[in-house]
């Protein structure tokens, strides 16, 4: 009895191990080589704003923008990534106030990634060589990732993520947590947890699943797609 006991707990680690580290099918096929813009805006006690993201197919896979201004805080990102979601590079720069800025720059290999990191005006360098034989989700593609998702109710997924505040890796978690219907567009509701914390996310069920609207509760932040 021992010995089958040991086989099963065994046999039950190599299925969870493999669970955790299976992909779900990402769907890209909907980006075009005519790139994709939408435009946000945000409110706040910080102060309103706006937000725009564009993505597009290119002979090198799929290039990603995000640019978020608002009161003292501009934040522009880019990422190239293949058409299954593997990022290759991402480069991003935060201003604060004008004075403080954060440069970024991230590159990936077959079994990590090295990400640099520039603060100013302290001319501060801080670098690191990570090691991971998983997908590693890069700051630049969350605003796109749950939008390639296999979504449906109760559906729930678990990747690891890069945290550009300190060179780290930490796990981000995706789950559908309810459908309801926003600017007259049926969506699932999406609770995302990664480096920045929660944000729900309204994400249409047909066409290209565009984010209607995010919260983050932490903040207080709201952003809806303006139509």
């Amino acid at each position: 009895m021992k010995i089958q006991s040991t086989i099963s707990v065994s046999l039950l680690l190599a299925a969870t191990t493999l669970h955790a580290t299976e992909l779900p099918p990402f769907n890209t096929a909907w980006i075009t080589a005519k790139p994709e813009v939408l435009t946000y805006q945000s409110k706040a006690k910080q102060g309103d704003g706006l937000f725009q993201v564009s993505v597009a197919r290119t002979k090198n896979g799929l290039d990603h923008y995000v640019n978020i201004i608002t009161p003292g805080f501009t934040k522009s990102v880019w990422g190239v990534m293949a058409t299954n979601m593997q990022p290759r590079e991402s480069k991003s720069r935060i201003i604060v106030s004008g004075q403080v800025s954060m440069t970024s720059d991230c590159s990936y290999n077959p079994t990590g990634l090295h990400i640099a990191t520039l603060l100013n005006p302290s001319d501060r360098v801080m670098e690191n060589a990570l090691s991971s034989s998983d997908l590693v989700v890069d700051f630049s593609q969350t605003p796109l990732l749950a939008r390639t998702l296999p979504l449906k109710p109760e559906a729930h997924f678990e990747f690891t993520s890069l945290n550009p505040q300190n060179n780290s890796l930490m796990p981000m978690t995706i789950r559908v947590v309810g459908e309801e219907t926003i600017q007259n567009i049926a969506c699932y509701k999406v609770e995302m947890n990664d480096y920045e914390g929660q944000a729900i996310n309204w994400i249409e069920k047909d066409g290209h699943h565009r984010v209607i609207r995010v919260e983050q509760p932490t903040t207080g932040r709201i952003t809806e797609l303006m139509q």
